[in-house]
């Protein structure tokens, strides 16, 4: 409520502003009294000056068109002795069919150079000192780099039509010489035009999986700028001297050429497309995983037989959409069970074999002079997880966990993939001790069981004298475990 007053307000003032700044022949009246002279010695051009008839600035109207639909307007404001010079955006602020009063209500309303009392000296002096952009360089830019575009867009458009020489049949089929042969590579659909309606989508180009290459929609007060979406996001505006109509066939003709021009080819280009991008999602998920494609190393199994060769495993679900889900939360966590092993054979055949990780089995993966092992192991705790996989018909929970401290007689490993979850496993014992989201002083005491063949160790966890959740705490309790027993 408060802001629809405010704009209530502001309109108001502008409003009461406008009545207040008249022209009146050669003068600028405030409330209906003259305050200063205003000349046009030529078009585009005025002196502002006194009642005395001083001048004190002239304004030059400037503008360049980028394109017949595309015009780039401003001021240019110079002072009496010419040797001040700046520029100012032309903007239209009251509703008038007299430009040299809208640039005069400009001046006085946004710029305070004109005011009740005639020329505004100190206003005038501070905005000759004020730095601003020069307009003319940025839209020279622009204007000149739409040109190159424009004339560069009409190339390739030419292009097009000798060289494939699109058509739109009877049938809305689309066809074009491809290869020296006539070939269908999609088609169009054309709505009625509606006359006062608003913006509405009026053309959409298929390719041959019937995939929307691309939809033409008008523009709110704008006859001659359409827009174009495209199936990838690279949306534009289309501009063509024509008004749009279903039967129009040369609007229908120069907006495929031109659609063509940009690169949408139809046929099956969408979906080649969107399978490389897919592709290229799985490919940047996969680098952001931990899992493990094809890497060097050597697996020992259960036996102590060594497999030298090239292993995989998956530790996680590939998020390809980058949504930070790796893990199943619904279904049984297969994740991490399997790991598999191409190897040569005694007669030099190449074989691929798979190990669990309830077998026992560990392997390494030797990577840049590196080598990193993992383990395969059942363990206790981890109540969800377990919950999680019994309530889908699971009942395998051994998970192959990478080593970060080894001592003869304990073991200390780490979740690959969820890196809070730690496991103590020690020789004694068939299945590790996971140190997971519970607060230390619960895993404390249940640790302190699972060590108790080292009661000094287990002693020193009852009494809470380490944080479980600090890894450097969990190897330097593997050091005085492997000390206690020695």
């Amino acid at each position: 409520m408060k802001k629809c007053i405010l704009l209530w307000c502001l309109s108001l003032s502008l409003t009461t502003m406008a009545q207040k700044i008249q022209l009146k022949k050669d003068k600028i009246l405030w409330d209906k009294v003259e305050v200063a002279t205003v000349k046009e010695p030529y078009r585009d051009h005025l002196e502002i000056g006194s009642l005395s008839g001083e001048k004190r600035f002239t304004v030059a109207y400037k503008g360049l068109n980028a394109n017949e639909m595309q015009i780039y307007n401003w001021l240019e404001i110079t002072s009496a002795d010419g040797k001040q010079k700046t520029e100012i955006p032309y903007e239209v602020l009251i509703t008038a069919f007299n430009s040299d009063r809208i640039i005069v209500h400009l001046l006085a309303v946004k710029y305070n150079l004109i005011n009740e009392k005639g020329i505004n000296e100190e206003a005038l002096k501070t905005f000759f000192d004020t730095p601003r952009e020069s307009l003319s360089e940025k839209y020279g830019k622009i204007v000149a780099s739409a040109k190159f575009e424009a004339d560069e867009q009409k190339r390739k458009v030419q292009q097009v039509k000798s060289s494939l020489n699109p058509q739109i049949k009877a049938d809305n089929s689309i066809t074009m010489n491809l290869n020296g042969r006539l070939t269908i590579v999609g088609s169009i659909q054309a709505k009625p035009y509606v006359v006062g309606n608003g913006v509405n989508q009026y053309v959409t180009v298929y390719d041959l999986d019937g995939i929307p290459v691309a939809r033409l929609s008008n523009t709110a007060m704008d006859f001659y700028k359409y827009r174009i979406e495209t199936y990838d996001g690279k949306n534009y505006d289309f501009y063509i001297k024509s008004q749009y109509n279903n039967t129009n066939s040369t609007f229908l003709y120069e907006f495929l050429c031109d659609l063509v021009s940009r690169g949408y080819m139809l046929n099956h280009q969408a979906k080649m497309e969107q399978q490389q991008l897919q592709q290229a999602k799985i490919n940047l998920a996969k680098e952001r995983s931990v899992n493990i494609y094809q890497k060097p190393g050597y697996l020992i199994d259960e036996e102590g037989v060594k497999y030298t060769g090239i292993l995989s495993i998956n530790f996680q679900m590939l998020d390809v959409n980058q949504t930070g889900q790796v893990l199943p939360e619904n279904t049984a966590d297969r994740f991490g069970k399997t790991v598999s092993i191409t190897y040569k054979n005694d007669k030099n055949q190449e074989r691929t074999k798979s190990f669990k990780a309830n077998s026992g089995a560990y392997f390494c993966i030797q990577e840049q002079g590196k080598e990193t092992f993992y383990y395969g192991m059942a363990v206790k705790g981890d109540s969800m997880k377990k919950l999680q996989n019994m309530g889908n018909l699971s009942f395998d929970n051994a998970y192959f966990y990478q080593l970060i401290y080894k001592e003869d007689s304990i073991l200390v490993l780490q979740d690959p993939v969820e890196t809070d979850r730690y496991v103590i496993k020690i020789k004694s014992e068939s299945k590790g001790q996971m140190i997971d989201r519970r607060d230390t002083d619960e895993l404390a005491p249940v640790l302190a069981e699972y060590l108790k063949a080292c009661p000094a160790t287990a002693t020193s966890l009852r009494k809470g004298e380490m944080d479980l959740k600090i890894e450097q705490n969990l190897i330097t309790l593997a050091k005085e475990y492997q000390a206690c027993k020695k």
